[in-house]
């Protein structure tokens, strides 16, 4: 790295650095340290930031990063926006040079555009058949019937679910994502209860599930119903039914954690959270009967 005394957070910075290996290292600790992300996270932001400096050969300028990122137009917008995210950290926030991207913008993303067709109720019922154990068929409907995501049903804790209400509060917040104030119908009560009462073990999580069995459960869903079936799919679906069903827009955001945190946050407890449980069960969510 040209100049001695190299500090990142250094008021004033040329237009031109050239860099060396050793950044990405003090990049890691910055990430961790100033602004507490995840190491998940840091691992992706390092990752990008490496393939940019290698593509540069270390040399950060505009004309650089615009090289960069114009590699990335053919890709999907979320891939665009993430190398947009890991670049505004590491030359914006880390080199303190905001000025060589921050005229980047954005891609429009539309969450559900990866699916052309969703599958049909019938469908749904078809892949719920098409699962052998107890614990596949718990988190099927699950997934089906709360419309959360991946991560956030296998970080829950068993204490973040309410058996009486049957709501969810995962309570995950990141700068991106937030989790929403959701629930679950009867169906989907009685497998989770028959897998917990079966399971073995200690764990406070709510499922315990490697990622070769989460995988399992969509392939086998998947070719019992005819159609891809995964976890995403189910979480867009969900969102289309509660839609169909007469549920407003305001709330399935509510559900699906798409609700600003002081809306979500109303919800916590108390009548907001009764009232929440009584709009889903409007909806009447059912797939048996």
């Amino acid at each position: 790295m040209d100049g001695a005394g190299f500090d990142p957070a250094a008021s004033t910075m040329p237009t031109r650095l050239h860099l060396d290996s050793d950044c990405l290292e003090k990049f890691a600790d910055f990430l961790l340290v100033n602004m507490r992300l995840e190491k998940k996270t840091v691992q992706q932001n390092i990752q990008d930031a490496r393939r940019f400096l290698e593509m540069s050969n270390y040399i950060v300028n505009y004309e650089n990063v615009r090289r960069y990122l114009e590699s990335y137009i053919p890709k999907a917008a979320k891939t665009y926006n993430t190398q947009i995210t890991s670049l505004r950290r590491f030359i914006r926030d880390f080199l303190q040079v905001p000025k060589l991207v921050m005229s980047f913008k954005m891609a429009p993303v539309d969450e559900w555009a990866f699916v052309k067709e969703l599958p049909s109720k019938s469908q749904i019922r078809l892949g719920f058949e098409g699962l052998g154990e107890t614990k596949a068929k718990a988190i099927y409907l699950f997934t089906a019937t709360t419309g959360l995501r991946r991560g956030e049903i296998l970080s829950l804790q068993k204490s973040q679910v309410d058996f009486d209400l049957r709501s969810v509060i995962p309570k995950h917040f990141t700068r991106k994502k937030r989790s929403g104030i959701t629930f679950f119908n009867a169906e989907t009560a009685f497998w989770l209860q028959k897998y917990l009462t079966k399971r073995n073990g200690n764990s406070q999580k709510l499922f315990v599930v490697s990622d070769r069995q989460w995988k399992k459960i969509w392939r086998e869903a998947s070719k019992s119903a005819g159609v891809s079936i995964t976890s995403k799919v189910l979480r867009a679906w969900f969102s289309t039914e509660m839609g169909e069903l007469g549920i407003p827009d305001r709330f399935i955001d509510i559900f699906q954690g798409r609700a600003p945190r002081s809306v979500l946050a109303k919800h916590y407890t108390g009548r907001n959270l009764q009232s929440l449980k009584r709009i889903y069960e409007n909806a009447n969510l059912k797939f048996f009967s």
